[in-house]
């Protein structure tokens, strides 16, 4: 019994590791100052199940993603200093309120935090079978304080494949030195009514995936043949890394092939 008890707990561990809960490894502070807390501390508070914040909690960043694309779907990434979050927002034109770069802060007290695909993300209760549910447009506004816009797009972290890490996930990263894998070459970006990942390669032989929804203004676009980089939101999916581009003003993979 004692070896059984010994692989379900290795079992279990496996599993939460495939989870995006690593944000502690990277967390400066996880100090609360008045009420405000850092997005990598935001993150250390999932625990593998949904959780309610009873606490009035506040985030500050900058919206780093942008739904005008279309492959950015119902939700808003924020991202401070420490790392980068998602919130679950029901609506398709947040792009007509929010803009990339603009300064926000958020009241989180009464949202839930939860897993969706192995990424941490922040949004209403439960609802059915999934962690958390999409905040309706009149709750997630109310909780929402323009400190500016900006007009200034956010800061992109370049990072080579190597470079990849937790701290990174719900980030807007350029990904350089790498090209769409030979076997992707001659095909669409999307090519079906459901959303497809192509996968991008370095000289080394790393990959990641780069995921697009079928409504995405680039969707049938080819995809390009050289090398290069691309600018997208970090996320975690399954048990991997994957990119989510916001349209295709990021991609530059116009050089040779190595």
């Amino acid at each position: 019994m004692r070896h059984i008890s010994i692989y379900l707990f290795l079992l279990l561990l496996l599993a939460g590791c495939s989870v995006d809960k690593s944000a502690e490894e990277f967390a400066d502070s996880l100090d609360v100052e008045d009420g405000y807390i850092s997005i990598a501390h935001l993150r250390t508070m999932y625990q593998y199940a949904p959780r309610t914040l009873d606490e009035e909690l506040w985030i500050r960043g900058a919206v780093v993603s942008s739904d005008r694309g279309g492959n950015v779907v119902r939700m808003v990434a924020i991202e401070d200093a420490t790392g980068g979050i998602g919130v679950l927002v029901d609506s398709e034109d947040i792009f007509t309120q929010l803009f990339p770069g603009d300064s926000v802060t958020l009241r989180c007290g009464g949202l839930t935090l939860g897993g969706v695909g192995g990424a941490v993300r922040i949004g209403g209760q439960p609802a059915g079978d999934d962690e958390l549910s999409y905040l309706s447009e009149e709750d997630f506004y109310s909780r929402l304080i323009f400190e500016q816009h900006s007009g200034v797009l956010p800061e992109v972290h370049t990072l080579s494949l190597r470079e990849i890490s937790p701290r990174y996930i719900g980030c807007l990263v350029r990904i350089v030195g790498v090209q769409f894998v030979e076997e992707e070459l001659g095909k669409r970006w999307c090519e079906s009514e459901e959303p497809t990942t192509r996968y991008l390669t370095d000289n080394e032989g790393r990959t990641i995936g780069v995921r697009t929804q079928p409504r995405a203004s680039f969707a049938d676009h080819l995809l390009p043949m050289g090398s290069g980089s691309i600018t997208a939101l970090l996320d975690y999916f399954g048990s991997e890394y994957q990119l989510v581009p916001m349209d295709l003003m990021g991609t530059n993979l116009d050089n040779e092939r190595f």
